[in-house]
């Protein structure tokens, strides 16, 4: 299995997540002979097929949070993984909310397909779990429910995803010492949203943690129109920092660090 990062699209919030205009799909992780599957949005599993990645391989997935354009597959992927629970098989990591419900919430994981798996986590910010030679370790996050982002420790490479968030003081310390990081981007330019990223937020955010790579995605309609090549290389400039805008089918090579 090779090392390496393929995205499955790189859409988000409600607008892109009805109309997909582009995926919704999470990305793939595939290191140290796991493939980690990591927010499998609304037609993660086609998404996957139409670039070549056997769901069946996934051995953990992880999910920042219970919205539908990061969760609302998680059930299919589960099964995919197991063969409709013929084996128990795979680990979750994820929020109490997605994986044992509130009051005010459903889980995102059905009862029937939870008992397929081998292991689950409800896990908060601060918390880390250590599978093999990778650790996960939960990043804060500034959104409207519960939510975390990761920084995913796997030797010598460290990849970090912020998920849903404003920016914050702590989130800058919480992801310094990446190799790659995604930073999920909502809205272009210099448009605030209370909750999620801007390109401005972003380029600041780059600028202040220094990773070696940086990748954008997430992208509201804004953003698709304003073109996120656009928007990642303005970033770049600003922020001193190599970055690459999301897209379905993009890979990179987690050892030598080169986007296709």
């Amino acid at each position: 299995m090779p090392d390496e990062l393929i995205f499955l699209g790189s859409g988000g919030g409600r607008v892109v997540l009805a109309g997909q205009p582009v995926g919704t799909g999470g990305f793939i992780i595939k290191r140290q002979g796991y493939q980690i599957w990591v927010d499998p949005g609304e037609g993660a599993l086609v998404r996957a097929a139409s670039n070549k990645v056997k769901a069946s391989n996934t051995g953990i997935v992880y999910v920042s949070h219970h919205h539908l354009d990061h969760a609302n597959d998680v059930n299919a992927v589960i099964d995919a993984m197991t063969f409709g629970g013929e084996r128990k098989k795979g680990i979750l990591i994820s929020t109490d909310t997605v994986i044992n419900g509130t009051e005010a919430d459903s889980p995102s994981v059905s009862k029937f397909y939870k008992q397929f798996l081998q292991e689950s986590y409800a896990i908060k910010s601060g918390d880390k779990v250590k599978i093999g030679e990778l650790t996960f370790e939960a990043t804060p996050t500034k959104h409207d429910c519960e939510c975390i982002g990761l920084k995913l420790h796997t030797g010598d490479k460290v990849i970090g995803y912020t998920s849903n968030t404003a920016p914050f003081p702590e989130l800058t310390e919480a992801f310094k010492g990446c190799d790659i990081l995604i930073v999920d981007v909502l809205k272009p330019g210099d448009e605030k949203w209370p909750t999620h990223f801007c390109s401005a937020d972003a380029a600041a955010f780059f600028a202040e943690t220094k990773p070696k790579l940086g990748i954008i995605s997430h992208f509201g309609l804004k953003v698709l129109r304003a073109n996120p090549v656009w928007e990642a290389r303005d970033i770049g400039r600003k922020s001193g920092v190599q970055v690459f805008a999301a897209r379905e089918g993009l890979r990179v090579d987690l050892k030598s660090l080169f986007v296709s």
